[in-house]
């Protein structure tokens, strides 16, 4: 039984399984090798993890970045599908624009709103190009603005 290869994630493996289905497909073209439907299941797990790490380096060597349609992870629209990132940024800052005028209630204590700030730091950090990390990027300057950071 072959060993499930660790992909970083799900949109990770769909990239990988896209670029090796698309590879296998230029060689079947230009050289009369089987198609992607022709190969074996092996044969194409095997293709994917070649991929990724060509996915993988290419990222690292900045020739791409991911998509940013990717689905935001847990966030999901009321038809249980979930939200591309860009939408739910957008989403968020009209929320914030129409609520964001009223009383401030101290919900949070100095560390707590540490804490929150350092996590919305680590948003920014893994969407550093995207509106998403941007937005957190600027509400955790704002709560460290609060409190004095």
């Amino acid at each position: 039984m072959p060993i499930a290869f660790p992909y970083a994630d799900d949109a990770e493996r769909e990239h990988a399984e896209r670029l090796a289905a698309a590879r296998q497909q230029l060689a079947h073209e230009g050289m009369l090798h089987p198609t992607w439907e022709e190969l074996t299941e092996q044969e194409r797990a095997d293709a994917m993890v070649d991929a990724v790490w060509y996915l993988r380096a290419g990222r690292r060597a900045g020739l791409y970045g991911f998509d940013s349609a990717r689905p935001a992870i847990t966030v999901r629209d009321t038809n249980g599908q979930p939200i591309p990132r860009e939408g739910y940024e957008a989403f968020l800052r009209t929320w914030i624009e129409k609520n964001g005028t009223g009383d401030r209630l101290a919900l949070l204590d100095d560390t707590e709103r540490f804490v929150v700030a350092a996590l919305l730091d680590e948003l920014c950090g893994v969407y550093p190009k995207e509106q998403l990390g941007q937005l957190a990027r600027e509400v955790a300057v704002k709560l460290n603005d609060r409190r004095g950071a």
